[in-house]
């Protein structure tokens, strides 16, 4: 029985697991996209939560949103940069199609929050944004 036992896990380990499936391996690369919209209270309170929403538009049919950016301080400027997952090597259609993102922020300084939302390239290759400027209204730190 032992002998049975382990001529099947040697035939499982030499067939079960085939990596010559080539139809699920294909490459892609992450690439900023440029946000369309976004929607922000016009004053946030310190200390609440609130969740930043907004729409990205994709190009053609390789785009792919998955709720990624990259996210980066400069004092107290908020840098974001929507990030896309595009298939490569594959055939894409035209269609281009239109992907929300939701970002939460935890208001945790008392300066006014400056947001810039990366809009893509112009013409010499420079990064273009829109700024959107929030004061924080209510600065009273709560007493724990």
């Amino acid at each position: 029985m032992k002998y049975l036992i382990a001529l099947f896990l040697v035939a499982f380990l030499a067939f079960g697991c085939d990596d010559d499936d080539d139809n699920n391996d294909h490459e892609y690369h992450l690439e900023n996209i440029g946000v369309k919209t976004v929607n922000l209270p016009d004053s946030f309170t310190y200390g609440e939560i609130y969740k930043i929403t907004g729409t990205i538009e994709l190009p053609n049919s390789c785009y792919y949103y998955y709720n990624q950016y990259d996210y980066f301080y400069e004092g107290t400027t908020r840098i974001i940069y929507p990030l896309a997952h595009v298939d490569d090597g594959v055939s894409c259609t035209t269609n281009t199609s239109v992907a929300n993102f939701v970002i939460p922020l935890h208001v945790l300084q008392e300066e006014t929050y400056t947001f810039k939302f990366y809009q893509g390239l112009d013409d010499q290759g420079e990064e273009l944004f829109l700024v959107i400027d929030v004061p924080v209204g209510d600065v009273t730190v709560p007493n724990n």
